[in-house]
């Protein structure tokens, strides 16, 4: 009995904390950070404030707890990316496309929280993982022969940084569309590099084989 009750608990808590999600990203989209009170994220969630305190002793709490709901899909995601039997190249570019995609669908709350002190909170969670991700993506890349001999350390770095400016792009007035191409040019810098004459290189030995 008691292993059941907890399991009950359990599962209430999750259901509560997802109404409680809803609630915030609600008020969030309606007023912003400044504008975002304990007050109006309970009534958005019909809970009176001492339970929601209950679950988040303060609204910067709060607010984290949003980021991390954001963040963990796309986590997920990367995960079962990296897991993949897949092809590095084709590993990265799904990446990238999921960044784009989670950050196109939650563009506003996004907005907020990268402007906002939950700017770090995004940043010291997120970055160690997904540098590990990149990295071990391009290690698998030259095993594997998709990507010449490098340090993928020193190149998951850079893919790092460029990650990071897509979200601060996506968070700006900057158009989807505007949001898609940057992608498109980072999966076709990974794939084809930059030189043209990398490019016609690789048309000239590709002719060869035909």
């Amino acid at each position: 009995m008691p292993r059941l009750s907890q399991t009950r608990k359990k599962l209430l808590d999750t259901m509560m904390k997802e109404s409680i999600f809803e609630a915030a990203t609600s008020v969030l989209s309606l007023h912003g950070i400044d504008g975002t009170t304990m007050n109006r994220v309970a009534a958005a969630a019909d809970l009176a404030k001492s339970s929601l305190y209950d679950y988040f002793p303060s609204k910067d709490e709060l607010l984290g707890f949003v980021s991390d709901r954001l963040e963990a899909p796309f986590v997920q995601s990367v995960e079962e990316t990296l897991r993949a039997d897949l092809p590095a190249p084709q590993k990265l570019e799904r990446i990238l496309r999921t960044a784009f995609e989670t950050g196109t669908k939650h563009k506003a709350i996004l907005r907020l929280l990268v402007h906002s002190d939950q700017e770090y909170r995004l940043r010291r969670r997120g970055r160690p993982r997904i540098l590990e991700a990149f990295t071990a993506i391009f290690e698998q890349g030259i095993k594997e022969g998709s990507f010449h001999s490098h340090n993928p350390a020193h190149t998951g770095r850079m893919f790092l940084g460029a990650f990071g400016e897509l979200f601060e792009l996506l968070a700006s007035n900057a158009s989807e569309e505007a949001a898609n191409e940057y992608v498109g040019v980072l999966i076709d810098a990974a794939l084809h590099g930059l030189s043209i004459h990398v490019r016609s290189r690789a048309a000239g030995e590709a002719g060869s084989r035909s």
